[in-house]
């Protein structure tokens, strides 16, 4: 085995090792990698695809547990809040602390963006 073989099993050992500290962690960058791309990057929204988060009541006043629900499980049929979109929310089995971390950032330094 060379130093370069070395090198990348280092650097592959360190991103498996760190990896999940930074998802757990980063509210910002799993929003980013997951709700984005529906949400807008400052959380906007899309007509027709997908609600702003950014200023909506249920974001920033709804309970913890009802947005980690939608968060988790989705929203579709009977149970989706704007009847106008056609798109369901999919749901994104997250693990517990994504999910917490996601909350935290649409609560906080996405309303103020």
């Amino acid at each position: 085995m060379n130093t370069r073989h070395i090198g990348y099993m280092i650097i592959l050992v360190a991103t498996l090792t760190l990896s999940p500290l930074a998802s757990a962690s980063d509210g910002k960058t799993i929003f980013e990698n997951t709700c984005a791309a529906c949400h807008g990057a400052k959380g906007q929204g899309t007509p027709g695809m997908a609600p702003a988060l950014k200023g909506d009541h249920f974001v920033i006043k709804g309970s913890l547990a009802e947005i980690e629900n939608t968060i988790q499980n989705g929203r579709s049929g009977d149970k989706k809040k704007y009847k106008d979109i056609h798109m369901d929310m999919p749901a994104w089995h997250l693990p517990e602390a994504d999910i917490k971390a996601v909350v935290a950032y649409l609560r906080g330094d996405l309303q103020k963006q």
